[in-house]
């Protein structure tokens, strides 16, 4: 990447809490069931998180040619998406052919914007189809994130354990807040 250049910007607002929308960024077991077209492109059997004392990063394989519509085809499974966040609301999302920049904002205890700027490399552009691709993976999350929020107000609703494997990334920021709301 020699010289992101700005290319797009899009804000969503989401009815949920922007910690909700956090969670769903930093765990990956959602991605098989909501996400069919992103699944298509990961090597899902090696998509890792790692955590960092102020940030994580998920590494996300991208398969190589295979059959079925995809939107990568390369020939070999040396590329990766690679998503980071930074700690509170911060997220950048790499991929072989552009970035995207995400800040979460909270707008009150059930309402989120959520800023979205994709950048294109070396005055390659972005294109309207990666744009288009990474707003159905947005309206994709909106429809989780919303539904997360509205289950948090049932009052059958119970906090269960964390995935070890698939959500040490959301335990990663539990802990941070805890320690920061613990500062006060």
């Amino acid at each position: 990447m020699d010289k992101p250049e700005f290319a797009c910007r899009r804000d969503y607002v989401i009815e949920c809490n922007w910690k909700v929308y956090v969670d769903n960024y930093l765990e990956g077991y959602h991605l098989p069931a909501a996400h069919p077209s992103l699944f298509r492109e990961l090597d899902y059997a090696q998509y890792r998180v790692d955590t960092f004392r102020y940030y994580s990063s998920q590494i996300a394989p991208i398969k190589s040619r295979g059959e079925g519509e995809r939107r990568y085809a390369y020939q070999d499974d040396s590329q990766q998406a690679l998503y980071y966040w930074i700690f509170p609301n911060y997220m950048l999302n790499v991929y072989p052919d552009n970035l995207s920049a995400n800040i979460i904002v909270p707008l009150g205890p059930e309402k989120t914007l959520t800023i979205f700027e994709w950048f294109g490399f070396n005055s390659m552009g972005v294109k309207q189809a990666t744009i288009d691709f990474s707003d159905e993976i947005q309206q994709e999350d909106i429809r989780i994130c919303e539904s997360v929020q509205r289950g948090l107000r049932s009052k059958h609703y119970n906090r269960g354990r964390f995935s070890v494997r698939r959500e040490n990334g959301v335990h990663h920021f539990h802990g941070l807040i805890a320690e920061y709301v613990g500062r006060r």
